[in-house]
């Protein structure tokens, strides 16, 4: 089949080989008007057919034309296009003018084409550098919040280097990866959290690990395509089923201009907690309105500061401020060494005889509630700095970088730090040859308190293996955290009131290091054979190892002996593309381009870690220092082989038609499937260059339609069934040992198919005041590779297989409004990207249904059923009568649990719009961003948990006595009990408001369904207000700079969660585990999203 695609191929090209023949050539140079610097890359393209070029480094262009003329139009971004008439000249010279409202019509589609905008007949949305820089923001993706749409980012929480989540048009997959490709200057790059195959963490670090476009540095982008359709993406293959993001970087950037130019930038930003809960500063420490120094909660007696007014509110005097009669007034014994304090607190007296009284008990402190989120974090600080140097020619351009960006977090002990070299260029060897490169490294580093999302104690003791924050946020408002002591000058170990780990001796023990250095680099030749035909050989390498440590101390609760635990990692990726473009003219309006390529991949993954338990001695926290070790290794590597072609003709420059095949040869499926073609077809109008329609009005008006389908294969070794290698002790002699896996792999194994219908329009009106690029998109993912249960009695637990089936439709429209363009310079420029995406699970394989769980409990999870959104949410509810009313318990007071779990929310967005203002008047420039996320279900533990311990302004109102509304019902038969007249009878019995919080009712050990909230967020993302120095001032006063700009910047400034639970000031954008994990909708204690505040300064020289 191969060989007849190829020699069709040839067959056509050779046809038209008479066709060129009657050709001359026109040669010139494009400059700026303003300042007469050559322009580098400028679109040249002869009108009406899609013959064209660029400019070289110099603006040089040379392009070959029909002997009777035409007419030559000169495009680049952020510059006005001309249109020159060709007639008899041979050298055209070309001086293009700054246009403000130029929206930039050359954009980078897939494999680094540079194709003309309105040409294109799929949807594409081009991000310039400029608005993702100096934005107090060093991760690359949420500099990309709310700027594109159809483009979801999920922030994991405000640790620095915290995972980001990153999808295209929803979701395409059950258990596999749902994020995009990411190609940069022009060679895919691993985007992978890179989970542990041996499970050797030590602890929960999920959302902290960071995903590795991290590695990026925002301020090194030149621009950023976000290609988002299978049509658009297909030529990239079989990874380019989610999108595909393709980053440009300065380094790999033909932009620059002629001479030598040093440009640096930088930066710094403080950053807080965005916000904290209302917490209550009534009640003290306890339980049933008696103070209690070991009870973890806040449901105790009243604060002596409070009361007078709570005696006064009741009219009768209930509370004293004497808590206990040894004490004076508004004092309480030292909970770390008071012998009555339970749970045995006592056992630190012999640590601490300083806060002990001559008769045995803990001396006076006072009893009051403290700022203990305040005096826990800190004020964390972005500092980036960065130069760039370029130096351009007359055939040659080199440019080399550095950078440099550090966070230190909110968390003590937290920080990341990136740094990063870079160096390109590129040269024009010849007339017909040209070569280009560039090469990157970069150090990214990382460290961390034990601080991922993970449960608070309240869900089924699973107390210390949950984050710094399930201690932290629920601490007794009367437990002074920076006062007391948290650590035992004798051996170091922790102090605390209940045997649980103390927050600040977490943090300054319990660290999670990672380093990561990364090399990525392409090298690419391009060779003009004809004036119509091209060959291109573009090769590149993208590799990376990490090392990660995770270290337990001794002498903590959750590891009371210590542990120790060190992964090493290597991912590398070797990459080629080999093109040949031929293009002609049929005729002065019919014109016609063939793309012929061949692409192979290799990637490679290598990870080996131990771990070691116990820590010897406290000091030495090695793996050499541990008494007993642990090792395992991981191996896996695949390639893969792709053919590909693409024909695009043009009629009279407003018709355009596109077709595409691709073939792919994987290693990761069975030989009689690995071999898979997928087709794409796309076609566009621009009716407004045909109607007559007035261009005072309409000045754009394009449809376009296309269809795609995209291939993908599968995980390395899910084919054979391999036994896997061990070993055991007989005797205390080691035996070597082989078993069978609990997973049956499967040797029929299918790739999986994305097929997808889109629709779409690109309206400019009034002077492209008003501008809507709008698409509607059909998306079913078919034969996806899903895990199955199987009978016991097979000797496996699961199989894979090819089974699933999603659907994701949508609509994704970018709406741009221009209120003000006024002669004085002053304009206002509003967009909106708004994004709907309803993804649907058609077919969950055997049985109807997968469960991932995900959250630690084997009740709530995540579940996909067939015909519910994707990714629903799973756990327990409290049992209904037909009329939905509670089913309460007679006995108790309580609801009655029902008797299995079921759906208990969508976590699914239903809508999302970012909407950013741009105001610009003289040298002063204004940008707002705010976005809003409609609906979403989110289960908050951290809201279970601050409910459940009393710690929130809205569980003040204790004196009175609370009813469940409900009826009462029977528990063994979950009926509702009825009385004499037939009716059900209505719940009466009364509870404390501790009863009703920390029981059965509501709060963290009530049903899964109580804690479920609508995730609903209006945020103002991001603020940038910057002023550029006028040239003339620098040249009379500086002239050492080329030129300067200040800015000041803040992100995630404001937002409000309105169906969040009252006075928790949660911030519901939150990743529930890994940033490639598909488990969504969970709050399970991550650390807090900041605000951060920055100044930042570009100058050139």
């Amino acid at each position: 089949m191969r060989k007849i695609l190829l020699m069709s191929l040839l067959l056509v090209c050779s046809f038209w080989l008479p066709a060129w023949a009657q050709e001359r050539t026109i040669t010139g140079k494009v400059t700026a008007a303003e300042d007469g610097t050559p322009l580098p890359g400028v679109s040249v393209v002869l009108k009406g057919v899609a013959r064209g070029t660029n400019s070289d480094a110099n603006g040089a262009y040379s392009l070959n034309v029909p002997t009777k003329g035409g007419t030559l139009v000169f495009s680049f971004v952020g510059a006005a296009s001309q249109e020159i008439e060709i007639g008899n000249r041979s050298v055209i010279d070309v001086k293009l003018a700054n246009d403000a409202k130029q929206l930039g019509e050359v954009v980078v589609t897939a494999l680094g084409q540079q194709r003309d905008k309105k040409a294109l007949a799929y949807a594409v949305s081009n991000v310039k550098g400029d608005v993702l820089q100096q934005r107090s923001e060093p991760d690359p993706l949420r500099a990309l919040s709310g700027k594109v749409p159809g483009v979801n980012i999920t922030a994991g929480n405000g640790a620095p280097g915290a995972g980001t989540r990153i999808t295209i048009r929803g979701n395409n997959s059950f258990t596999g990866n749902n994020q995009p490709l990411f190609v940069v200057d022009g060679i895919p790059f691993d985007n992978s959290v890179n989970t542990p195959q041996n499970g050797s963490q030590g602890y929960n670090t999920n959302t902290v690990t960071t995903n590795r476009a991290y590695d990026i540095d925002p301020n090194n982008i030149e621009a950023m395509t976000v290609l988002k359709g299978a049509a658009a993406s297909a030529l990239y293959g079989s990874r380019a089923a989610n999108g595909v993001i393709v980053i440009t970087t300065k380094s790999g950037s033909k932009s620059a201009r002629k001479g030598l130019e040093i440009n640096f930038n930088t930066s710094y930003s403080v950053e807080n907690v965005s916000t904290v809960p209302d917490y209550q500063n009534t009640y003290t420490q306890g339980s049933n309105q008696t103070y209690n120094g070991g009870f973890i909660g806040n449901w105790g007696t009243v604060f002596p500061s409070e009361v007078d007014r709570i005696n006064a509110g009741l009219g009768f005097e209930r509370y004293s401020k004497v808590v206990d009669p040894d004490y004076p007034a508004g004092t309480i014994p030292h909970p770390l060494v008071d012998a009555t304090v339970p749970y045995g607190a006592a056992r630190y007296q012999s640590a601490f005889p300083e806060l002990l009284q001559s008769n045995g008990r803990g001396i006076a402190v006072p009893l009051k509630p403290y700022d203990i989120i305040g005096g826990f974090f800190r004020t964390g600080k972005v500092m980036e700095n960065g130069i760039q140097i370029t130096s351009t020619g007359d055939k040659t351009s080199l440019n080399a970088s550095v950078s440099r960006t550090k966070n230190e977090g909110i968390i003590p002990n937290s920080f990341t730090d990136r740094t990063t070299l870079s160096f390109g260029g590129n040269a024009t060897l010849t007339n017909k040859v040209n070569v280009a490169g560039s090469v990157a490294y970069t150090n990214t580093n990382q460290q961390s308190p034990q601080s991922g999302a993970g449960y608070y104690a309240d869900y089924g003791g699973l107390a210390s293996a949950g984050s710094i924050y399930s201690r932290l946020f629920y601490l007794p408002r009367n437990f002074d955290l920076n006062g007391y002591p948290f650590e035992n000058p004798v051996d170091g170990s922790n102090v605390f009131y209940r045997a649980l780990d103390n927050p600040l001796w977490t943090a300054k023990y319990n660290l999670y290091n990672s380093s990561v250095n990364r090399v990525y680099g392409n090298m690419t030749l391009s060779y003009d054979v004809t004036p119509w035909l091209n060959f291109t050989a573009r090769g590149g390498i993208n590799t990376y190892s990490e090392t990660r440590k995770n270290v337990l101390r001794p002498g903590g609760s959750f590891s009371p002996l210590g542990s120790v635990s060190r992964t090493d990692l290597t991912n590398t990726e070797i990459d080629f593309t080999f093109l040949a473009t031929a293009q002609h003219d049929f005729s002065e309006k019919i014109n016609a381009k063939l793309l012929v390529g061949f692409n192979p991949n290799q990637r490679t993954y290598t990870e080996s870690s131990v771990s070691g338990a116990p820590v010897i001695d406290p000091n030495i926290l090695t793996i050499g220092g541990t008494l007993n070790q642990n090792a395992a290794d991981y191996r896996s590597q695949r390639r893969l082989y792709g053919i590909f072609s693409e024909l695009t003709l043009g009629y009279g420059n407003f018709l355009f038609l596109t077709a595409s095949v691709r073939n792919d040869q994987s290693s990761t499926l069975p030989a009689k499937n690995n071999s898979y073609y997928y087709p794409a077809v796309s076609g566009s109008f621009v009716f407004s260059d045909v109607l007559n329609l007035p261009k005072n009005i309409i000045n754009l008006g394009k449809l376009r339609a296309n269809y795609a389908k995209v291939g993908k294969d599968a995980s390395p070794y899910q084919v054979f069934t391999a036994y896997n290698l061990g070993r055991t002790f007989y005797n205390g002699t080691a035996i070597s040992t082989a078993n069978l896996p609990s997973q049956l792999n499967n040797v029929n194994l299918k790739p999986e198919f994305t097929s997808e219908v889109e629709l779409g329009t690109e309206l400019q009106f009034f002077n492209s005041r008003i501008g809507i690029d709008a698409a509607y998109f059909d998306r079913v993912s078919t034969d996806l590779i899903v895990t199955r249960e199987l009978p016991r009695t097979s000797g496996f637990a699961t199989e894979i297989t090819n089974a699933g089936k999603i659907s994701n439709k949508g609509w994704e429209i970018g709406l741009t409004l221009v209120p003000l363009r006024m002669a004085n310079g002053l304009t206002w420029t509003s967009y909106f990207a708004y994004t709907s995406i309803k993804s649907k699970v058609e077919d969950a394989g055997p049985g109807g249904e997968i469960f991932i769980g995900g959250t630690g409990l084997s009740s709530l999870g995540t579940i996909f059923r067939n015909g519910l959104p994707y990714g629903q949410i799973i756990g327990s509810k409290n049992a209904r009568d037909d009329a939905g009313n509670l089913l309460i318990n007679p006995s108790t007071g309580l609801p009655i649990r029902a008797a299995k779990s079921d759906i208990i929310g969508d976590p699914n967005t239903k809508y999302q719009v970012g909407w950013t203002n741009t105001v610009n008047f003289k040298n002063f420039s204004l940008s707002v961003l705010m976005d809003y996320k409609a609906g979403g279900s989110l289960f908050s533990s951290t809201a279970a948990s601050l409910l459940l311990r009393g710690q929130l302004k809205n569980s003040e109102d204790r004196e009175g006595m609370r009813v469940i509304p409900g009826v009462l019902g029977d528990p063994a038969t979950y009926k509702p009990l009825v009385g004499d007249n037939g009716q059900p009878i209505k719940n009466t019995i009364a509870m404390s408001a501790f009863q009703y919080h920390f029981t059965d009712g509501y709060g963290a050990y009530g049903a899964d369904e109580v804690n479920i909230y609508d995730a609903t967020v209006v945020r103002l993302r991001e603020v940038s207000l910057g002023y550029s120095v006028p040239k003339a001032f620098l040249k009379r006063y500086a002239k050492v700079f080329g030129s300067m700009r200040l800015s000041v910047s803040g992100r995630n400034l404001w937002f409000y969660a309105p169906n969040m639970l009252k006075g928790l000031n949660f911030d519901p954008e939150v990743l529930s585990n890994f940033a490639d994990s598909n488990i969504q909708g969970f709050d399970l204690g991550a650390s807090p999203s900041t605000r951060r505040f920055g100044i930042n300064l570009n100058a050139s020289f």
